[in-house]
């Protein structure tokens, strides 16, 4: 049986004000981030900020992790002139790269959205994609919060030596001692207070939002989280041992 959106919410003015002030319903209020998501634009606002703090955080970082390589080890057997011109290399596509971040956002929002949209095609829930992408958008908010708590405590650390440094433990990780296995470490770094938050919130939200019981919500943000926390293992798979 299909689940139709029945009976959606009244008061969805077409304006920027409205879904600027309704950004901050992603955080604690499901049933005002359920109107947002059948608004028009409502995910430029998300897009937007995100972006920016990506960039600010990248523009911060990048000095640290300069700072990392240049006082590492060079790896055995490798040429120091070519070991040098790789480094400047790699800073400057990471220069680049920070400009390109409202690209690489929209792509992450993408490809969280047509997960979401699969699933809901499955289950027979009839949710748009545009609606889907403005939750996404929307619960990418807490995800912005996890960035800014990393940058506090870069910040109040000084100066960093290793790569793992310079991601600061926000999840269970936290109890694990230095030298872990990095997969290990990945794991239980992903269950932060965010990343449940930001579960809770998709769920509630999606629910509200489709008519549909949270059980079912469940399942449809099933594959997501598990493609998140695959993306964070592959992430993993950079860092040294």
């Amino acid at each position: 049986m299909s689940t139709v959106v029945r009976d959606l919410p009244e008061d969805r003015p077409e304006n920027i004000g409205y879904d600027l002030v309704g950004m901050g319903s992603f955080f604690i209020d499901p049933s005002g981030a359920a109107r947002r998501v059948h608004t028009k634009w409502f995910w430029v606002g998300p897009l937007i900020l995100f972006s920016m703090l990506a960039m600010i955080a990248s523009y911060f970082i990048m000095p640290l992790v300069q700072h990392v390589l240049e006082t590492a080890p060079i790896p055995a057997g490798t040429d120091p002139d070519r070991y040098q011109r790789a480094l400047e290399m790699g800073m400057t596509f990471q220069r680049i790269a920070m400009y390109f971040a409202p690209v690489t956002t929209a792509a992450i929002y993408l490809i969280q959205t047509l997960a979401l949209f699969v699933m809901s095609t499955i289950l027979t829930v009839e949710a748009k994609f545009r609606q889907i992408f403005n939750l996404v958008a929307g619960c990418s908010l807490i995800s912005m919060l996890a960035t800014i708590a990393s940058l506090i405590i870069l910040k109040a650390k000084g100066e960093v030596s290793t790569m793992a440094e310079l991601r600061p433990a926000l999840g269970l990780d936290i109890f694990l001692p230095d030298g872990s296995n990095k997969y290990l470490v990945a794991l239980l770094g992903y269950f932060s207070i965010f990343e449940i938050w930001w579960i809770v919130m998709l769920v509630l939200t999606f629910s509200a939002a489709f008519r549909v019981s949270k059980g079912k919500a469940v399942t449809i943000a099933v594959p997501l989280i598990l493609l998140s926390l695959c993306f964070r293992l592959l992430l993993a798979l950079r860092q040294p041992a």
